[in-house]
């Protein structure tokens, strides 16, 4: 929906085709995500005959790759504006943003599931386990410009101050099963993160003993802290092929945070050798195994500054125009996890059904799932702009059987400059597709008198 002010969030090349626009605040726009590649709800709980739920995770385990994925997002824009000078378009937003993001391997279901037996004689692993979260305010400056005819290009840099984290490296784990004796070995090698209003207490060995949200946090200190500093940047283009045809591209979130207040470094390193876990894990032999891992493998506590990386976002896409009013597009979305790239395809039709009303319609694949209907609409009434989209309509209606949530929403203000009256006394904008009633009125020309 490339009319709207928004889309210069994903790709900071698309300028809008009037002079200004000013997002309302805190409502300029609100981004909410949440999405699951391995399993909905109702694939790993299912009803009984009364109001009991069962957990059936077989046939869920059994469709997952090896390595998964499971987060939510939520951005809220505070204040955003952007302005266009000739072939030039700036942009200023601060957004508050929270973000998690967690990796895990197939295997260590399977294990949790049905302990180590199943793996009798081989050497398993479960590389990649990541437990993130991230809540920063992010201050960006955009430029824009157009470069020819053809070529628009985008750049953006931000400022960011964290607020708090958890942040841990990819994991590396292997279990080596003893044929016959269902012995164990089990090697594990991790270090994570952690700055937040939190107290981590060590026992003497120096490992943690235990963790406890502080108490009487001021949340004000929290909300105006600026130690963690960070920085980012965001860039974009868009090219014309041919009078119908456009190509376009970005990559967002390139940077890092350094992170000093109240940091956290915990360290688990080394190897032990154990009887086997079975399946029942309520077995007291078990019990003792679990508890001898978790012994082993508890955490030394560090306590050093540290940097978090964000997670950089590739957008590549190609519309190609039907007419005036409608064109169609495919667009390849992909989120850079180190280890595992999460990725959706979206196939859309976007079309401008009256002067002031666009629209968008969308079929997405993503997160192993071939069931994702979305729409977009954007409402210009006066100076007022209206926009909501999601790209998975449906889950609405079945929150407990999705993998992908998401919407997008917001209003703004959109101006553009006094060009020639309309019949019935607007002012319309050379390339408005809206065109909207804008701010300026035209001066009575003054009567030359001889």
């Amino acid at each position: 929906m490339q009319d709207m002010p928004q889309v210069n969030i994903v790709n900071p090349a698309v300028a809008i085709k009037c002079n200004w626009y000013v997002g309302l605040p805190l409502l300029g726009s609100t981004h909410v995500n949440q999405f699951s590649s391995g399993f909905a709800t109702t694939d790993i709980l299912q009803p009984g005959d009364g109001n009991e739920l069962f957990i059936m995770p077989d046939e869920a385990i059994s469709k997952m790759n090896n390595l998964e994925v499971l987060a939510a997002e939520l951005h809220v824009n505070l204040l955003s504006f952007g302005y266009k000078y000739k072939q030039h378009y700036f942009t200023f937003t601060v957004n508050e943003k929270m973000n998690t993001y967690n990796i895990y391997p197939k295997n260590l279901l399977l294990l949790a599931k049905d302990g180590n037996s199943q793996f009798e004689g081989k050497n398993v692993e479960m590389d990649g386990l990541r437990i993130n979260g991230n809540h920063y305010r992010e201050y960006a400056l955009g430029w824009a410009k157009k470069v020819n005819k053809d070529f628009d290009f985008g750049i953006r840099g931000k400022l960011l101050f964290g607020k708090s984290n958890a942040y841990m490296k990819p994991a590396t784990t292997n279990i080596y099963t003893q044929a016959n004796t269902f012995a164990l070995d089990f090697t594990n090698s991790a270090t994570g993160n952690i700055s937040a209003p939190i107290t981590i207490t060590e026992d003497d060995d120096g490992k943690v003993k235990d963790i406890n949200l502080d108490d009487n946090i001021d949340w004000m200190n929290y909300a105006l802290n600026r130690e963690n500093i960070g920085v980012g940047i965001d860039l974009g283009f868009v090219y014309k092929i041919d009078e119908l045809t456009t190509i376009s591209g970005s990559l967002l979130d390139i940077g890092f945070i350094n992170w000093k207040t109240n940091p956290y470094n915990l360290v688990s390193n080394g190897n032990i050798a154990l009887d086997g876990i079975g399946d029942d894990f309520n077995d007291q032999d078990n019990n003792e195994a679990l508890d001898s891992i978790a012994e082993f493998f508890k955490p030394e506590v560090l306590q050093n500054g540290y940097k978090s990386k964000l997670t950089p976002i590739l957008y590549l896409g190609v519309s190609r125009e039907i007419n005036k009013k409608i064109n169609v597009g495919v667009l390849y979305h992909t989120e850079m996890h180190k280890n595992r790239f999460h990725s959706s395809l979206t196939f859309s039709a976007n079309a401008l059904l009256l002067k002031n009303l666009s629209t968008s319609a969308s079929y997405s694949l993503q997160n192993n799932t071939y069931n994702n209907f979305g729409l977009g609409i954007g409402w210009q009434l006066g100076l007022f702009h209206l926009h909501a989209i999601s790209d998975n309509v449906p889950a609405f209606f079945a929150l407990d059987a999705a993998r992908n949530i998401n919407l997008r929403f917001g209003i703004s203000f959109i101006g553009c400059p006094r060009e020639a009256k309309s019949k019935k006394g607007a002012f319309s904008c050379p390339g408005d597709p809206y065109n909207a009633i804008h701010y300026s009125s035209p001066r009575k020309k003054k009567r030359k008198h001889k």
